[in-house]
């Protein structure tokens, strides 16, 4: 039997589903969510963990939340810490096999800053209170990561500063943990020059583990990109060496992400000159530590600043990196944007914009990856919630809607554009929904999830939110009508109430929604 795409896509559309949407995280939405970090399990449950300022009149609490792999909430969001005196911030997670998580923060300490920690079961429920990590108090410690094994074992990396005259020194420590959560070993530094910042760390399915950071000249005229793997008992392989090569200035934020067998790969930002044109890099490892290829560019635009990139790897190797990206050189707000690769690092399809709601500004995500490639962002965005940053998420890659003749529904006729173009392999098509440059099965699913069906479904439309599409739901987008911000007429979250939305609205006119 010769299978053509109408032969698969009577067979796809018994199986298919509509993609997903950007959904909120926090269910608080007064003042400020931020600092959204995420892990999962082998199963793809996941956690996603924040700091919440001025909840019951404390400065910053951390909070997370629990969802399964269908990214449908288990439970409540909960708080994480329990000294709940000054600011807790800047979280991190990790999760092993099972779902067993561990996060880390920052917080006051008996001098200034200090790093804590607390374990959790898959269930959510905490095994024992906070712990303190640092055992050196001098100073401060800021920036705490953490990665795990899938057994459990679990290790956190900070950046520790303390001003000696004439000058002041940041060092790389790290601590390790069994699964138990007991240590193993000492406190230990990874750097063996001073003025190393911005650590990151992660760990292979054996407990092996490889910490990255950026390494700053005493006059403060380069940067560099370290990194220094250690064994399973903490001990290191060997000296600290060099990920990034040239010169660069604004290098900030590395993020390291490897595979159970210990393959890696390392993102940053970068500028030979200047942070606000800074791009987004990265390059691949073996397990061994040998390159596999030279340093690339991540971002196709490079209008304004890339920062702050995240990396997540499947156990096939294949990669995501998402970062925020100023929209003009001197602006304060930004998109999220991210970039998929194959097990061979090689693009697959150009940079994508993951948040759809592109008002005010969206900033410092995170992400991890299936092993079917399907990846999932969280990150901060300004005002969306209705105060102040909130915490959204979403499934990626972003598909858009199939509606190719622009009629606004899903039908033969589009199918017919997708099939004229069926295993073509070139940029840009039309119906290439994965974004790959090329159409293929992959597509066709994706199209198969929206057959027959409207750009925007009742629920979407119905902004009234009474299960129908009347004349209420129509008041509600002419009072919105050529306003921005979050609101509830814009149905299409282009950021703006505009005809779009009412044309979707007039497509499900009179139309009773499923409950």
């Amino acid at each position: 039997m010769k299978w053509t795409p109408l032969s698969y896509l009577l067979l796809i559309l018994l199986f298919s589903a509509a993609s997903a949407k950007e959904f909120q995280v926090n269910t608080r939405s007064a003042c400020d969510q931020a600092d959204a970090d995420i892990a999962m399990d082998a199963n793809s449950n996941f956690v996603v963990v924040w700091t919440s300022y001025f909840e019951d009149g404390n400065s910053n609490d951390i909070f997370g939340w629990l969802f399964d792999s269908d990214a449908k909430p288990a439970g409540d969001e909960f708080l994480i810490n329990t000294v709940r005196l000054g600011n807790q911030k800047e979280p991190s997670v990790a999760a092993d096999e099972i779902g067993n998580f561990v996060v880390v923060w920052q917080g006051p300490g008996p001098n200034e800053e200090d790093i804590f920690a607390r374990r959790f079961e898959p269930n959510g429920q905490p095994l024992g209170d906070e712990f303190p990590v640092n055992i050196n108090t001098a100073g401060r410690q800021l920036h705490p990561e953490v990665a795990a094994s899938k057994t459990g074992a679990f290790v956190i990396v900070w950046e520790h500063y303390e001003f000696f005259d004439p000058f002041d020194a940041w060092d790389i420590c790290g601590q390790l943990y069994d699964c138990n959560g007991f240590l193993v070993g000492g406190e230990f530094k990874a750097n063996s020059v001073y003025q190393c910042r911005y650590p990151d760390v992660a760990m292979d399915e054996y407990g092996n583990f490889t910490a990255v950071w950026m390494q700053d000249d005493i006059y403060h005229t380069s940067n560099l990109v370290m990194a220094r793997q250690y064994n399973a008992d903490g001990s290191p392989k060997a000296n600290p060496f060099e990920i990034s090569t040239g010169k660069f200035y604004a290098i900030s934020h590395p993020s390291i992400a490897m595979d159970g067998t210990g393959h890696f790969v390392v993102t940053w930002e970068a500028d030979p000159c200047s942070a606000q044109l800074n791009d987004i890099y990265a390059r691949r490892y073996h397990f061994d530590g040998s390159p596999l290829c030279e340093q690339f560019r991540v971002n196709v635009a490079t209008i304004g600043a890339q920062q702050y990139p995240k990396a997540a790897i499947n156990s096939k190797r294949q990669f995501v990196i998402v970062w925020n990206s100023e929209n003009t050189p001197d602006s304060n707000e930004g998109d999220i944007f991210g970039r998929r690769y194959d097990e061979w690092y090689r693009p697959i399809g150009d940079e994508l914009l993951i948040n759809t709601y592109v008002v005010d500004d969206q900033k410092y995500p995170d992400v991890i990856i299936r092993d079917d490639g399907e990846f999932i962002a969280a990150w901060q965005s300004d005002s969306q919630d209705g105060s102040g940053y909130g915490i959204f998420a979403d499934i990626g890659p972003a598909i858009p809607c199939a509606d190719f003749a622009g009629d606004w529904f899903v039908s033969f006729g589009d199918y017919c554009v997708l099939a004229g173009e069926w295993f073509k392999d070139q940029n840009p098509l039309k119906t290439d929904l994965v974004d790959d440059n090329k159409i293929d099965m992959l597509d066709l699913a994706a199209f198969c999830g929206q057959w027959l069906r409207s750009c925007y479904d009742c629920n979407a439309v119905d902004v009234y939110t009474d299960g129908r599409i009347d004349f209420k739901d129509y008041c509600i987008w002419s009072q919105d009508y050529l306003q921005q911000g979050p609101l509830k007429g814009d149905i299409t979250g282009n950021g703006t109430v505009d005809l779009a939305d009412l044309k979707a609205l007039t497509l499900h006119w009179a139309k009773t929604c499923e409950q």
